[in-house]
Parts: structure tokens; C-alpha cells; sequence
């Protein structure tokens, strides 16, 4: 089925690639043009066919090496080398009990289907073609279908169960929401990417119809439509991704403004969500190509992204990031709020990470003025050792980032999908003004590998770092050394 073109309904386009592009570098890689690209290009051309030079597709957090042992640098270790989730196999039948669990699952599933397939028969004849019973028996063998690779005739199953649907429930009933999102991943397992877009454009714009854009409901129908832009960001989808990461902006910051509106900023999700509509506005301005023009209103898709997301189109400057970080620093400065130490650490951060939100965009008097304010307020307060403490660390830009999970969904880094990770250890001096010079790679695991140094180089050139403050003043930090793992 074809529902909407992505220039017809712009907002709720996205789309999932296969390939992992070798561009995206890190939590904040770049495009193409980046230091990595052209260490890979040069090693081509002097016509090397050396299979240990790889790609590093992914940067984890980087751990002081002082803090290796520590258990917190052990729980993050541990966090990114969790396994995929094993897979679920049914119970097998005992007629199938010489197989291997693989096989008895394959063959009760040839059984069921053949027993759905008579199932429908009967319901139709009893029923009628259009009866919700037959909705049900089809969904279940098209799930059957899926599991068994039948991806084709699942898609054509679940396609007519949704025509059921519409017939039972009404054009743009929810109902109907599961078996679209079904009809998807049959197409993605097909590798058709642009019909399992346009199914999840269709499935979008079903919601907003039934719903409306200010209905509670909406708050995860928006999350759903941002974490699938910035699945087709990752996959490398878009020549331009421009309008993607607006896209992503948007729907990130309607969802915390529905959850201000109906939950209050003390709903656990609204702070989480400010920081991604700030990740998604950083990402814009970082990624979309120069020249394009995303923020005036008389475009036409423009308008209607408008429409269903969020009232101001520019994420750039005092419109995005910037709001969405002053409003987590407003929550905590609230009055009405406990006044405890913790409250004060966490204002203490949010203004830090306001300012680094400035220092990423050159705005270097007011990052350095908002650091020195946050030092300051902290000392004042609780005393100059805990301000210190607080800020006795460089902390790597953007401090705010949160969307390496579904990166690496995305591209499906895991210790299970065949993907590699190793490590090294990397020293550098960084400047008052968050910037890294001066690189040296300690040590490298695996050590074979080749090109790992420059491509790790590479990436942190391309990022800032909040820089350590004593008494209150950022300052230059020469000799930092931290371990770098990294998914290749």
C-alpha cells in the first residue's frame, strides 16, 4: 500500500538501509569529509590489501585510566558488552523429540500454519471475508510466516488484515496500528526500504488522526516517529539529512512539551526529554549540510511539520538546544524545590551543560561566564571542596548526548552480531576552551590492527571537552589519559 510521498507528508518519513556507513564516527561523527574518509581513501589509493585495516564504526565513552579499576568504570564496561537476547523457541511437540529445538520449532510452525490456513477457510465461509475474525487468525499467521522467512506472502497476510481492520474499526482506528508495524518488518526483512517507510509514515499519521497532537497519547506515538529518524540517520539514509534531524527536533520537542502540559515538569520523562530534544538540536547543527534552508515558514512542509510538532521551526540558536537546556537549569532553580545539597549539584550541572551547549557553539565569553556561575553558585552554598569536586573532571561534549543506544541498535553493535570491539589508550592536553591537541596512542588492543590510531584521532579532533576549573576559572589540562573502546 501507498499512503504519502515524503514530500507530502515530510514529518513522518523515515527510512531504514541495510548498510552501515563508514561516515558515522563516534557519539558525534561526521560525514563524509571527515579525517577517517580520508585516511580509508588514501590507504586505497597506495593500493594496501591489508584485511587488519577495519572500520571503526563506534566510540564508547572514554574511562580515565586512573578510574579502570573503579566499579562504576566496571558497570559501564559491562554495560556495552551485554549479548543480544537470546531467542525465544516454543515448546516442541513430542513427535519432533530426535530434532534439535531449531527444527521442532520450523516444523510445528509448518503445522500451525497449515491448521490457520484451513482455520481461515472455515471463518470465511462461516463469517464472511471482512469478519474480525479473520483479522485474528491472520495476524497470527502472518507472525507464523515471518518466523518461517515467508516474508512476501507475511506481508500480503498482514496487508489484507489490516484492510479488515479499517473495514471493522473505521479508517483511521489505532487497532490497526500493530499490524501496520507487522507489515513493516516484513518489508525491512525484505530489504524494502522504501515501502516499510512509507507504511510508518502511514502508521504516524493514523495516530495524529485519532488521537490529535495535544492528546497524552501522543507522547510515545512521537518518541516511536524520533527513535525511527534517527534509526535512518544512522543507517546513513538521507544524501541531505537536514530535514530528518528537524524532523527528530520536533517531535522530541513536542512530546516533552505534551508531557509538561499534561504530567508536569515532575513527570521522570520530562528532564529526559529536554535533553534529547537538545541532542537532536546539536545533532542539526552539526550534521546538516551548509546552505540548507529548514527554518522558515512559508516552505510548505515546513508548515506541516508545524503542524503536528511544535509551533517554531528553528532548532538553531536561542530556538532549540539552548531553551530546551535553560529549562532543565529553571526546573532545578525552581523555588518550590527541596532545597538539598543534591538539588544544588544537579543545578550546578544543568548550568554546566548550558555552557557547554555554548562553548560547542563558539560562544566562548558566555560558556566561560555560565561554568564560572555554576562553580561559584556551588561554592557558595555548599563550600569550595564539593564545588571542586564537581568540576575536577574534563567531561566530553555533548555532555547531554543520549542517543549511543540507538545508535547502536541502528547498526547492530553488539557482542552477539559478529561486530568487534577493542580499545586504546590515548593521551592529550586540553585547552581552557574544551579544545583536544597534542594525541598520543599509549596502547592499542588488538595491536594488528591497522589505521585504528588515525581514525581514533581523527574522531576526538572532532569533538570538545568541558574543560577542569580551579577556583572557579577553566584551565588548560595537559597529560589527560583515558581508554578508549571502540566497535569495529
Amino acid at each position: 500500500m501507498k499512503f504519502f510521498s515524503r514530500h507530502q507528508l515530510l514529518i513522518i518519513a523515515a527510512v531504514l538501509l541495510g548498510s552501515v556507513p563508514g561516515s558515522i564516527l563516534a557519539q558525534d561523527g561526521r560525514q563524509a569529509s571527515t579525517d577517517v574518509s580520508t585516511v580509508m581513501a588514501a590507504d586505497a589509493t597506495e593500493g594496501e590489501a591489508d584485511e587488519a585495516a577495519v572500520q571503526v564504526l563506534h566510540l564508547e565513552p572514554p574511562i580515565a585510566l586512573s578510574r579502570l579499576e573503579s566499579e562504576e568504570a566496571a558497570a559501564l564496561i559491562a554495560a556495552f558488552m551485554q549479548p543480544a537476547p537470546a531467542p525465544q523457541i516454543d515448546n516442541p511437540q513430542p513427535v519432533f523429540a530426535d530434532l534439535s529445538l531449531e527444527q521442532q520449532a520450523y516444523l510445528q510452525r509448518l503445522q500451525d500454519i497449515g491448521s490457520y490456513e484451513q482455520a481461515l477457510e472455515e471463518l470465511e465461509y462461516e463469517g464472511g471475508a471482512w469478519s474480525q475474525e479473520v483479522a485474528l487468525e491472520l495476524e497470527t499467521l502472518g507472525g507464523l510466516l515471518l518466523q518461517q522467512g515467508e516474508f512476501e506472502q507475511a506481508v500480503t497476510v498482514f496487508d489484507r488484515a489490516v484492510h479488515i481492520n479499517r473495514v471493522n474499526h473505521g479508517l483511521f482506528s489505532p487497532q490497526q496500528v500493530p499490524l501496520v508495524q507487522r507489515v513493516v518488518e516484513g518489508h525491512l526483512a525484505l530489504g524494502q526500504w522504501k515501502e516499510a517507510d512509507e507504511q510508518q509514515q502511514y502508521a504516524f499519521y493514523v495516530q495524529t488522526k485519532a488521537y490529535g497532537p495535544n492528546d497524552p497519547r501522543m507522547i510515545s506515538v512521537f518518541e516511536d516517529m524520533a527513535r525511527w529518524n534517527l534509526t535512518s540517520f544512522y543507517r546513513g539514509v538521507d544524501e541531505d539529512p537536514t530535514l530528518r534531524l528537524l524532523e527528530t527536533f520536533l517531535l522530541y520537542r513536542a512530546a516533552a512539551d505534551t508531557v509538561g502540559t499534561h504530567f508536569g515538569p515532575r513527570d521522570p520523562r520530562y528532564l529526559q526529554l529536554l535533553k534529547k530534544t537538545a541532542d537532536a538540536s546539536d545533532m542539526m547543527m552539526r550534521f546538516a549540510l551548509p546552505g540548507t534552508n529548514v527554518g522558515t515558514q512559508a516552505n510548505p512542509n515546513m508548515r506541516l511539520v508545524s503542524e503536528f510538532a511544535g509551533r517554531s521551526t528553528r532548532p538553531q540558536g536561542g530556538g532549540g538546544g539552548e531553551v530546551a537546556l535553560a529549562r532543565i537549569v529553571d526546573f532545578y532553580a525552581d523555588e518550590r524545590r527541596p532545597d538539598t545539597q543534591e538539588t544544588r549539584i544537579m543545578l550546578a550541572r544543568a548550568r554546566a551543560e548550558l555552557a557547554d551547549w555554548y562553548l560547542q557553539r563558539e560562544r566562548r565569553q558566555a560558556a566561560l561566564r555560565t561554568y564560572e556561575e555554576a562553580w561559584q553558585a556551588l561554592a557558595e552554598s555548599d563550600g569550595r571542596e564539593l564545588a571542586q569536586q564537581v568540576f575536577d573532571e574534563i567531561v566530553f561534549l555533548p555532555s547531554f548526548s543520549s542517543f549511543a543506544a540507538e545508535k547502536k541498535q541502528a547498526l547492530g553493535l553488539n557482542v552477539d552480531s559478529g561486530a568487534r570491539i577493542g580499545h586504546v589508550d590515548i593521551a592529550f592536553d586540553v585547552s581552557r576552551y574544551g579544545r583536544m591537541t597534542d594525541f598520543e596512542i599509549l596502547s592499542q588492543e588488538p595491536p594488528e590492527l591497522r589505521r585504528i590510531d588515525l581514525q581514533i584521532i581523527g574522531a576526538m579532533r572532532d569533538r570538545m571537552a568541558r574543560p577542569k576549573m580551579v577556583e572557579g576559572r577553566t584551565v588548560d589540562s595537559p597529560g589527560e589519559r583515558y581508554r578508549i573502546h571502540f566497535w569495529y
